[in-house]
């Protein structure tokens, strides 16, 4: 594991990782995350195993804009209206997963497995925008969504510094490539989950955007 100080250089050295298959972890507005290319098969399937986490569980990616949310999910109205109103900050908006999305030609034939394992089957994709220039920086430079997980091993708590990250990845077989150090973020509750794959809006996790808030721009 190499730790850098963040900074325009090491977005550079990020951006080279992810083109890599590598793994990266980044800080967002709520916790340090592993961020990996998620247009590239090995690497989604890569991330899966240095979590330990279940592939009947999906994973969430990174946009950096509402241009680029749209090419992997099916936005309506009321996904652009909370999209608008609510990202970048901490919300996941869970929508349907488009039939071909966000193709990579260098990772050509696998896009749809790639898709199908981070949606775990289920043709649903969680989309994230975090209010964090880093994150942001790095999906933009890339030019493609990263993934967007907690930076923990499966059942373990999150992470907000780099000592958790190293207690939890030093003595695993597979680690991450690069960690961009951030510091210390503050403890905040994990990004609210929002489902707007049905007619009614349902919370599939709470975090600081509540169920009221959102309803209050869904009705105006």
């Amino acid at each position: 594991m190499i730790v850098l100080k963040s900074g325009r250089k090491v977005l550079l050295d990020a951006q080279r990782v992810l083109k890599n298959s590598g793994i990266v972890v980044l800080p967002t507005d709520t916790a340090y995350g592993l961020g990996v290319d998620a247009t590239n098969h090995s690497a989604v399937r890569k991330l899966y195993r240095l979590k330990g986490r279940s592939f009947r569980k999906p994973v969430h990616v990174i946009v950096a804009s509402l241009a680029q949310a749209k090419k992997i999910a099916e936005f309506d109205r009321r996904a652009e209206k909370v999209f608008k109103k609510f990202l970048p900050g901490p919300l996941t908006l869970v929508l349907p997963l488009k039939s071909n999305p966000f193709p990579n030609p260098s990772h050509k034939g696998r896009g749809s497995t790639t898709w199908k394992l981070l949606s775990a089957g289920t043709g649903k994709i969680g989309v994230r925008m975090p209010k964090n220039k880093i994150a942001h920086d790095l999906v933009k430079k890339l030019g493609r969504p990263i993934t967007a997980t907690s930076a923990n091993v499966s059942g373990q708590p999150g992470t907000y510094n780099i000592s958790a990250i190293k207690k939890q990845f030093t003595h695993r077989r597979l680690k991450p490539d690069l960690i961009l150090d951030a510091g210390s973020l503050p403890r905040v509750r994990p990004s609210t989950v929002l489902d707007l794959t049905e007619k009614r809006a349902r919370i599939l996790r709470q975090g600081p955007i509540s169920l009221k808030d959102i309803n209050l721009v869904l009705s105006s």
